[in-house]
């Protein structure tokens, strides 16, 4: 299977979740709504009249009553770019606690993180809008730290740790 973006895939999704069987599996459309389920819903904008301009006041709230909160973004989502999620979070003035780095899987960058004072940012590379379609497998890692509450996994694999050994030793030896 292919790791690039399937255009199909809300297609899949759209038939998926409106097999009755799905629905009852997932106790969803237990008053047996009359129109079919799509990813993206007018109906929902049109009758959602209470949501916040911002999600900011609420953060605040959250963080106040000491609750853990991960925000995490795809670094190549469109529809909600990185760079507005970073300047919303600066928005919050939280101290920082720990400094962009680096997390891995399998030995390669996962992403990003940067952990404030009641909240964690955490990127995803090459992910979009729906970080779990796009990178699975760094979707669960992401999870799993949170669920666990451990931070993102900054360690190499020890193969690279013994590459990047070799070539300091192979570098100060040329010195």
């Amino acid at each position: 299977m292919s790791r690039a973006y399937d255009p199909c895939t809300e297609r899949y999704s759209q038939v998926y979740f409106n097999h009755p069987e799905v629905q009852k599996a997932l106790h969803a459309n237990t008053t047996g709504i009359p129109y079919s389920w799509k990813t993206c819903s007018d109906i929902v904008g049109e009758y959602w009249a209470d949501s916040p301009v911002s999600m900011l006041p609420i953060y605040r709230e959250l963080i106040a009553a000491g609750l853990r909160i991960w925000v995490f973004s795809g670094d190549t989502d469109s529809v909600v770019p990185l760079t507005a999620t970073r300047y919303s979070i600066d928005a919050l003035k939280l101290p920082t606690v720990t400094n962009w780095y680096p997390w891995y899987d399998n030995g390669k960058v996962g992403g990003w993180s940067q952990v404030y004072e009641g909240l964690t940012l955490v990127t995803v590379t090459g992910a979009g809008h729906e970080v779990p379609l796009h990178r699975p497998r760094q979707a669960y890692i992401l999870f799993r730290s949170f669920l666990e509450n451990k931070p993102m996994p900054r360690k190499m694999w020890a193969s690279e740790l013994n590459w990047s050994l070799l070539l300091v030793i192979n570098f100060t030896l040329r010195l």
